[in-house]
């Protein structure tokens, strides 16, 4: 057993190797995001919030005054000011397409909120945002990419500017954190100790304490890790994008509400603002609560696809509109939705804090014990190196049992890329052991 302990605790060091980059740019990103909406309402208060009035006017009217008011900037997205109020009603199609896209309407429920349209520029994943007051159609501001907070920081959490090779790499680190997380447990596991062990020992030297402190805070949020970890992966490209969706396919779990990511044009969206218009108003007579996002793919025959936002999972509903008569086609509640992707949806609320500020503080102190846990195991790590050296813990000589095997082989089948990973990492190990050893064969 002392063997194994070595083992594991030589590849709980590779592990640490992909994922403390990984788990500090999570952290960091995810933080940023939760609080990102936060950070806008206390930044531009100007933009975000309005005077309620008696009377709002037509989504369409609101959608066109955006439009018309990114195309006469020529789709530039820097910081600007509030327009005249006047100069904000408009009517009828928007202009020529300056190859801007729109990527999606939120639409508040709370009469002293802004509406918000988000555009993007030349397929860029990053939207910015322009505000518009519904109840006068003045254009409140513009901000950049770059100050859209919730926008950037989401983008950066997803693996952005790298596209799929960048969801590619956060899942790898996800698997690997998964492994990290099961090889810690068997480090720490108490043999002996009893529940003493779920407590740092103060009085047993710094090094000690110092151990005890990573691997206790890993234990205490450990099941927290371990939820977050796999409800993370199906928004990954390759296993949310292909492992996922073989697995919903042939069990008949697939949605029926599909998906939309946006960025219809610039003139695409402005035929279709009255049928928007007619289905959010559908939409909130048929007592849909929350934020509505409302978005319209660039494709033909692209339905509108409407969800609602920080709300409870019980209360989610995604409704299909005709961009061209506004009917509502489909209208899904929580419950119509097949086990799988309800649980997938269930994890994107935890992630996104929607259970309100609890969830919110409970997300935060996760972040940041995930960097703690960096900092004191490249500490810890230090402390326990070979002497002198920097470098690896000592490989053990003895094979690795078959009940750890089938549990590793397991989980490479149901992760493909840490599976490759694994055996890159194998193949490399052992072509610098031959290497090493073929001078003295010679």
């Amino acid at each position: 057993m002392r063997n194994l302990y070595g083992r594991l605790w030589r590849w709980h060091f590779f592990a640490a190797l992909i994922v403390i980059p990984f788990v500090l740019w999570q952290s960091t990103t995810g933080t940023l995001y939760l609080w990102s909406e936060w950070w806008m309402d206390q930044a531009h208060p100007q933009m975000r919030f309005v005077k309620p009035q008696q009377r709002q006017l037509p989504l369409s009217e609101q959608i066109q005054s955006a439009l018309k008011s990114v195309e006469s900037r020529g789709g530039s997205s820097s910081v600007s000011s509030a327009v005249p109020a006047g100069a904000a009603h408009h009517h009828g199609t928007a202009g020529p397409s300056t190859g801007l896209a729109v990527e999606r309407i939120l639409l508040s429920d709370d009469p002293a909120r802004s509406t918000t349209v988000l555009f993007q520029r030349g397929g860029s994943r990053l939207p910015f945002p322009v505000f518009v007051n519904p109840y006068t159609g003045e254009i409140l501001g513009q901000l950049s990419t770059a100050a859209w907070l919730p926008g950037i920081s989401r983008a950066l959490h997803g693996g952005w500017p790298l596209g799929e090779p960048g969801s590619w790499l956060l899942e790898l680190g996800d698997g690997w954190a998964i492994f990290m997380l099961a090889t810690g447990l068997y480090l720490w596991w108490p043999r002996g100790r009893g529940f003493a062990a779920f407590w740092p020992r103060a009085r047993a030297g710094t090094r000690v304490l110092l151990r005890d402190l990573h691997s206790c805070v890993a234990v205490w949020f450990s099941v927290v890790f371990l939820f977050f970890l796999i409800s993370a992966l199906p928004w990954t490209a390759f296993w949310g994008g292909k492992v996922l969706s073989a697995i919903e396919s042939n069990t008949g779990q697939m949605s029926p509400t599909g998906f939309s990511p946006g960025g219809a044009s610039v003139a695409q969206f402005s035929d279709a603002s009255v049928p928007i218009e007619q289905a959010a108003a559908a939409a909130r007579r048929a007592n849909v609560h929350g934020t509505l996002d409302i978005r319209l793919a660039p494709w033909p025959g692209a339905q509108l696809f409407m969800t609602n936002t920080h709300v409870l999972p019980s209360q989610d509903r995604t409704l299909l509109a005709d961009p061209v008569g506004g009917a509502v086609r489909g209208d899904f509640t929580n419950e119509q939705i097949p086990v799988i992707p309800r649980l997938v949806a269930l994890g994107i609320h935890v992630h996104q804090a929607d259970f309100g500020p609890v969830n919110i503080w409970l997300n935060t102190a996760f972040a940041l014990s995930l960097m703690w846990l960096s900092v004191t195991g490249v500490i810890s790590w230090w402390n326990r190196r070979p002497a002198g050296r920097v470098a690896a813990p000592p490989k053990q000589d003895t094979s690795t049992p078959l009940p750890v095997r089938a549990i590793v082989m397991v989980a490479c089948v149901l992760m493909p890329l840490f599976g490759a990973s694994i055996l890159l990492i194998v193949l490399a190990e052992s072509t610098v052991t031959r290497l090493k050893m073929a001078p003295a064969t010679s």
